[in-house]
């Protein structure tokens, strides 16, 4: 009998090679989210060319901001071709008078991000804007790298308030509204506005007298809030802190 053929030995395996990525299928690395974000779309409304320019200038080479323009007023800037902005700087003291509360309303409802950017020493105004809806406050003497935090976190839904102004503002013990009533605050906004007694009373169908003796008493309830108004200058200057006038010059 043949005896059976010897089993050959078995050979331990190589060990398998990790996979690499072919040159045709390099490795990718892990994406920038600020590099693959679009840049926030930036405008400037303030009645200064000098800031205009300025900002376009400071801006021109911030990461993840594009500045495209600016315009005097609010007016301006929306019949312009700014649709596309995301944020937009708003000055408090505007050229045309207009009322901070009421531009940062008109810009809010039209979908904008808006920025206070003033020198921020008006605490009424500031007040206006705020109470207008704006989503923050950056002061024109702040280094430029914080106007662009700023920006970007305005953008981002947050709203930006330094705790210095927000101290000053809830600090401002002087200012407590005067309780007027609606024919009160018409009868001052058309005062304010430069219109004689006896055009008042043809206006509002009123008599003289009765111009007179709202006058007198909203007089007394700024005088009762440690305001007081004596002059006709005075009554506009009340006005325009309370938001029944825009802060224009009186015609006296």
């Amino acid at each position: 009998m043949t005896p059976p053929a010897p089993t050959p030995p078995v050979r331990p395996t190589r060990p398998t090679s990790p996979l690499r990525p072919t040159p045709s299928t390099p490795a990718t690395p892990p994406a920038d989210p600020a590099a693959a974000s679009q840049p926030i779309k930036t405008a400037i409304i303030d009645d200064h060319e000098a800031i205009r320019v300025g900002m376009g200038h400071a801006l021109a080479g911030a990461r993840g901001v594009q500045f495209v323009g600016g315009t005097e007023t609010v007016e301006g800037f929306l019949d312009g071709d700014y649709a596309d902005v995301d944020v937009v700087l708003l000055d408090l003291q505007l050229g045309d008078g207009s009322d901070p509360k009421d531009n940062a309303e008109t810009l809010r409802a039209e979908g904008f991000r808006v920025l206070v950017y003033s020198i921020a020493d008006n605490v009424r105004l500031l007040r206006r804007a705020l109470a207008g809806g704006a989503d923050g406050v950056c002061r024109k003497a702040d280094p430029i790298s914080e106007t662009v935090d700023a920006i970007v976190a305005v953008h981002s839904g947050q709203q930006v308030i330094s705790q210095e102004i927000l101290s000053a503002i809830e600090g401002d013990a002087t200012y407590v509204a005067a309780a007027l009533g609606p024919r009160e605050r018409e009868v001052l906004s058309l005062y304010a506005a430069g219109l004689e007694i006896p055009e008042i009373g043809r206006t509002l169908y009123i008599t003289e007298n009765s111009v007179k003796e709202y006058l007198k008493r909203i007089r007394a309830k700024y005088t009762q809030v440690d305001r007081p108004a004596a002059s006709k200058l005075e009554l506009f200057r009340r006005a325009v802190e309370d938001g029944i006038v825009p802060p224009v010059e009186p015609q006296v």
